[in-house]
């Protein structure tokens, strides 16, 4: 009896051709743009940590995060920038993942236990928005943007008030395609992503505020960095609504009525033990790390917070809030089950990776530093503070429209830092600028993840949608950033 053939293999599918194939391209760049002859002041070290972060760059744009970062920090270990033992610990033993990964569990478990909606509730019955459209447009959009920057991750804060958003529009008769319905899943959207920029201790941000640091060689105050996002995250919303009144002009006679007892239909039950010490722990959390940024670092509690920094002070909390039992016999944080809905190890890893890349691209050993000084220095150097500005700030909003705005961050940061001293800006204040700059990742699927997620919300906004209000949303910001923002950026640094 013959055996029969072998199974034919199943069909490729298309999706996973292009997947393969980008894969190829970034793997290419990784492992062989490093046997090009140097050019300029970079040298064959440069030429591998270029190619490695070119390969990263494309892998985690058209492909991955998570296994591209892992292979990134191998890659590096393979080159000739360092042995892979001193890679690996430059990876993860940086104070910066660290921060990320127990910062994530703390507001990880606030998100987990509801304390947002207590928060989110409290803004939503204001009296003042009873009959009023516009002023409930601009607390609704503020209410996002608190809860986005109070959560560790920003996409269940977007889908809990599109949620809350969709009821209220259902229910006074707006639907797909109407102005309002537009502006306002559009604006949620917006808010939440300017949350995202506003705590310099968790993803994104933390990235920038950490590649800075290596950069510029000293610390950026959380203090100030937080102000001034607040006052353009208050300032941004208010002009979005603005432009709600006086540009976009839908029809609000739907919600002409809007009351606070829309949202008090349904009732909170009282706090819980565990809901208000995790309340009370947000605050004090946030409190002991910006202490250090207000009261002089000789009083002997602030010395102590400097000694923790911000990294030691959460995982005290988190340390604390595991000990401490409630009513159930519980943890008010069980650390297993909160790390594992709430660690995006995508994020983790790709935090990790930046850290070693920026040591990498800014080494002495890479030549590559002074490359980007002599190639930008006709662009960057010898302009007047309001000009460089204005090139930092066009540069950082388009650019995070088309790549991942963490990863332009760590690029961009030494080269805004060097150029800043040239120029006689404060380095500080531009970093700050254009970090929050680069947060204006709405206009395409590539953007950010959160865009990609707006984009799949087809059930209550059009992409050409998006696009056209998303051009709107970026002229608005370059604008408020030049003419408001940097300005104000000078007050706090």
């Amino acid at each position: 009896m013959t055996a029969a053939p072998p199974a034919p293999p199943p069909p490729v599918k298309k999706g996973n051709t292009l997947y393969y194939l980008h894969s190829t391209i970034g793997l290419l760049l990784i492992f062989g743009f490093g046997h090009l002859p140097p050019f300029g002041t970079v040298t064959p070290v440069g030429m591998q940590v270029l190619g490695i972060f070119a390969g990263m760059i494309y892998l985690w744009s058209f492909v991955s995060v998570l296994w591209p970062s892992l292979l990134g920090i191998i890659a590096l270990g393979l080159s000739d920038y360092a042995p892979m033992r001193k890679v690996i610990l430059s990876a993860f033993g940086d104070v910066v993942p660290v921060l990320v990964f127990f910062a994530m569990v703390l507001f990880g478990a606030i998100q987990h236990h509801k304390v947002t909606n207590y928060i989110s509730r409290w803004f939503l019955t204001r009296r003042m928005i009873n009959g009023r459209p516009l002023i409930f447009s601009f607390v609704f959009l503020f209410t996002t943007y608190v809860l986005a920057a109070l959560s560790a991750n920003i996409l269940p804060a977007l889908l809990f008030m599109w949620a809350i958003l969709y009821g209220v529009l259902g229910d006074v008769g707006y639907k797909k395609g109407d102005t309002y319905t537009t502006v306002m899943v559009i604006g949620t959207m917006f808010a939440a992503i300017s949350g995202q920029a506003a705590k310099p201790f968790t993803g994104s941000a933390l990235m920038m505020v950490g590649a800075y640091e290596k950069a510029a060689k000293q610390g950026l105050d959380y203090l100030p960095y937080m102000g001034f996002g607040a006052v353009m995250a208050v300032a941004s919303i208010i002009l979005f609504t603005l432009l709600i009144k006086f540009v976009f002009r839908p029809d609000m006679s739907k919600i002409a009525d809007i009351s606070i007892e829309r949202f008090q239909q349904d009732k909170l039950p009282p706090m819980d033990l565990r809901q208000k010490i995790l309340f009370a722990s947000l605050f004090g959390y946030l409190t002991l790390i910006l202490l250090p940024s207000i009261l002089p670092k000789s009083i002997g509690f602030i010395a102590l917070l400097n000694k923790m920094g911000p990294w030691g002070v959460v995982i005290a909390f988190v340390a604390a809030l595991c000990f401490i039992k409630v009513e159930d016999g519980q943890p008010v944080i069980n650390f297993k089950d909160i790390a594992g809905r709430y660690i995006v190890w995508d994020v983790y890893f790709l935090v990790c990776m930046a850290m070693v890349i920026s040591d990498a691209l800014t080494s002495p050993a890479t030549g590559i530093g002074p490359f980007l000084t002599e190639s930008l220095s006709p662009v960057l150097g010898g302009q007047s503070p309001f000009v460089f500005i204005l090139i930092i700030v066009v540069a950082s909003v388009i650019i995070t429209q088309f790549a991942n705005n963490a990863v332009m961050g760590v690029l961009l940061m030494p080269i805004v830092s060097a150029f800043s001293l040239q120029n006689n800006v404060n380095p500080a204040a531009t970093a700050t600028v254009m970090a929050f700059a680069l947060h204006v990742a709405i206009l395409t699927p590539a953007a950010s993840p959160y865009a990609a997620v707006l984009y799949g919300n087809k059930e209550w906004v059009d992409p050409k949608d998006i696009f056209r209000y998303g051009l709107i949303i970026i002229v608005m910001s370059i604008a408020l950033y030049l003419v408001f923002g940097y300005p104000v950026s000078q007050l706090f640094f």
